[in-house]
């Protein structure tokens, strides 16, 4: 659920941001980034701290643990100008479409027997995840202009559909069980 909310604020934000420069507090691709940096810590913080140790221990949340974290990195690292100009343009969003699409794979494929995940769900984090690093893919070449112009939407989408379908199908469980 905190990741689903992280995305609606995370991507909600950057779009109004976008769309409304004057609202950014500090310049808009450095508020965006300030944004993402802080649901960033949040959601560590909150996985470190209020999850149960199963979770903690479970490396998918560390593979998603240490992708957010090398985004954010790499954000940070283009703010303060240690990223070369030729791949500044790469800096931004780019790390953060490859973190959905390789974090909702290896959701839907680690430990495969595990009926943590439903097959239902590990085929939407699937899907996500291909459909998302197709469109990282597609953004360096022939849906450029296509995947820039609505990139806040696009991240919305593949960040929020995966979780989406899951907290609705664990809702629909919980109901039937009562």
């Amino acid at each position: 659920m905190f990741g689903f909310l992280e995305g609606v604020l995370g991507w909600g934000i950057s779009w109004l941001f976008s769309r409304n420069p004057g609202l950014a507090p500090f310049g808009l691709i450095q508020s965006i980034v300030v944004v993402w940096m802080v649901l960033t810590v949040g959601i560590v913080f909150f996985g470190v701290t209020y999850t149960t140790p199963t979770v903690r221990r479970n490396r998918v949340w560390l593979v998603w643990g240490v992708l957010n974290v090398a985004a954010t990195v790499i954000n940070v690292a283009a703010l303060a100008d240690l990223v070369p100009s030729a791949m500044l343009q790469y800096a931004y969003w780019h790390p953060w479409l490859a973190v959905l699409g390789i974090g909702y794979l290896v959701t839907a494929l680690y430990n495969w027997e595990s009926p943590q995940i439903r097959h239902q769900e590990r085929v939407v984090y699937a899907a996500t995840g291909v459909v998302t690093l197709g469109l990282l893919a597609g953004s360096l070449g022939p849906l450029r202009a296509f995947v820039t112009l609505n990139i806040f939407a696009i991240g919305a989408v593949v960040h929020l559909v995966p979780i989406g379908h899951d907290v609705l199908a664990d809702a629909v469980l919980i109901a039937r069980r009562q």
